[in-house]
């Protein structure tokens, strides 16, 4: 495979999912206000003010970012998903953080990372999101939602 192809093939498979990615996104953006708007709360309200409350916000709001993005993921971004019950919708949820896990890695890496060269916790956070966004997207549509349902033509 050539470099041409692939670059068709993305463009292609861009054009085929833009409303699936522009709801990724949305729904993403939405997690991203949550979770840095708890963050904020935790850190500028709450006190939670040294290094190592801040990292414990930090790990808190995205948690809270995480099940809100679930459930918009499940019924809204992938709405075509197969829909999970019960222990399978349990399941479902574990193999969404599972798949997150990845991203939440790399976005408590950076965090200490970052401080360490006087980001502010809120851009550092933000650039933790941006970077597990691309990650989330591909692992979700990939593992955790690929099964689709057929529509049915009632």
């Amino acid at each position: 495979m050539n470099m041409e192809q692939i670059k068709r093939g993305f463009i292609e498979y861009i054009q085929n999912n833009r409303l699936r990615i522009l709801k990724f996104l949305l729904s993403g953006f939405s997690a991203a206000i949550i979770n840095l708007g708890l963050l904020y709360i935790l850190v500028g309200y709450l006190r939670f003010d040294t290094r190592l409350l801040e990292n414990v916000a930090n790990a808190f709001s995205m948690e809270v970012g995480i099940i809100y993005n679930f459930l918009l993921s499940r019924f809204w971004t992938w709405n075509d998903a197969k829909r999970e019950y019960g222990i399978k919708l349990i399941k479902q949820c574990l193999s969404f953080h599972a798949a997150v896990g990845v991203s939440i890695c790399i976005r408590l890496i950076m965090f200490p990372i970052l401080q360490l060269f006087g980001i502010h916790y809120l851009i550092n956070a933000t650039l933790g999101i941006g970077t597990a966004a691309t990650v989330s997207y591909i692992l979700y549509d990939r593992i955790i939602f690929k099964e689709r349902r057929i529509p049915s033509h009632d």
